[in-house]
């Protein structure tokens, strides 16, 4: 069924050429009473072009029709011995937008049909002018031109979309540059500001714990300098992969962009998640050098945003990190004891959507769901590739 919105798109279209048919019509019933000299051309010949020239109203609809139709009128028209001349305009536009308007493959094999049925009709129907050779040869300029002409105008209205579509994408890139500096500059002060004060924070604690000496209860307790130091190393950490991953886009060098983060650096991770109280197992399988550095990079966001996701929702007490490299596949399980559930995304943010987009980007498949029998939740992403593709 043709939605409303199509309909009111074709009716303008169809309007323009109908109008354009009759205009030919006339057009050519016109030049044809200039061209017949010798006789009045008469009803039938009229008629003929009409006729002819409407199948031109439904070029844009049904290419095929205009063309078989518009040839047949001339082929009748020129059986019945009427005036020739003006009359093979209207099968030529007919040519031109059926090239315009088809795939080049498709429209070779039609116009060779066209090429050997116009050339016997002219040659054995006819007769007027005997010789094969000569025949092929109007056939061949006839077809030609219009079918060239067709392409030319073709080609040049895909050169000027492409040419739109690629400022499009030049306007939507410096979108992206100034949207990462503004991430730069705005979370990247944040980030600074952030290890700044831990930083200032451990060092009034131990300016605090020197000008004391030893008395009983000087000292911060050591979770206290541990979390503080947690969160230094953790922001500092985040800074330098911001800067890293958007350091390129905002200079506008868009194509040097890297990923960042590889499995080698989830124990640091992890060890930075134990500090702040989560019991966490770690195990990695397998040979982890041979994985690719993108999909070493979603492996690292995908365990990053699982274990964050943990911290933040699962009320959990211990959770579990394993990767098994093999040597197609990687496969990623991060499990919690927390209290499961379904995901609440009102609650959850993005994180997981990002992480299945970065998934099903690598051409994986993932899945973060209740651990089965209840308590606590599963993240699970399986991501192949080649040893090839390792840079």
């Amino acid at each position: 069924m043709t939605s409303p919105t199509a309909a009111r798109t074709r009716i303008p279209a169809l309007a323009f050429d109908t109008g354009l048919a009759a205009l030919l019509g006339v057009l050519t019933a016109g030049t044809t009473i200039g061209a017949a000299s010798d006789h009045h051309p008469g009803p039938l010949a009229f008629a003929l072009i009409g006729v002819t020239a409407a199948f031109l109203a439904v070029r844009r609809i049904w290419p095929e029709a205009t063309l078989a139709g518009t040839l047949a009128g001339l082929y009748v028209y020129l059986y019945l011995g009427l005036p020739e001349g003006p009359i093979y305009m209207l099968p030529a536009v007919a040519v031109f937008y059926y090239a315009f308007a088809r795939p080049l493959k498709t429209v070779l094999i039609v116009l060779a049909g066209l090429f050997a049925v116009n050339t016997a009709f002219q040659t054995f129907a006819l007769g007027d002018i005997p010789d094969l050779w000569v025949n092929a040869t109007i056939t061949f300029v006839w077809l030609g031109i219009a079918a060239a002409g067709g392409r030319i105008v073709r080609e040049a209205r895909h050169a000027r979309a492409r040419e739109r579509e690629a400022e499009r994408e030049r306007y939507r890139a410096d979108e992206r540059v100034e949207m990462a500096r503004e991430i730069h500059d705005v979370v990247g002060h944040s980030l600074a500001v952030v290890s700044m004060n831990a930083g200032v924070a451990l060092h009034v604690l131990e300016k605090h714990r020197l000008q004391r000496g030893a008395a009983e209860g000087a000292a911060a307790p050591p979770e206290v300098v541990e979390n503080l130091q947690a969160i230094r190393d953790a922001s500092t950490r985040a800074l330098q992969d911001l800067r890293a991953t958007l350091a390129p886009l905002r200079q506008g060098r868009q194509s040097e962009l890297r990923p960042t983060g590889a499995i080698a650096d989830i124990p640091s991770l992890v060890e930075a998640v134990r500090t702040g109280g989560l019991q966490v197992e770690y195990a990695v399988a397998g040979e982890p050098g041979l994985v690719p550095t993108n999909i070493a990079a979603t492996a690292y966001r995908v365990v990053q945003e699982s274990l964050t996701n943990v911290i933040r929702h699962a009320e959990a007490t211990k959770a579990t990190v394993r990767i098994d490299c093999d040597p197609t596949w990687i496969r990623i399980l991060v499990e919690d004891d927390g209290r499961g559930g379904p995901i609440d995304f009102d609650r959850i943010g993005q994180g997981v959507t990002g992480m299945m987009e970065r998934v099903l980007t690598s051409g994986g498949v993932f899945s973060a769901a209740p651990r089965r029998g209840g308590g606590g939740f599963a993240v699970k992403a399986d991501m192949p590739y080649e040893r090839s593709a390792n840079p």
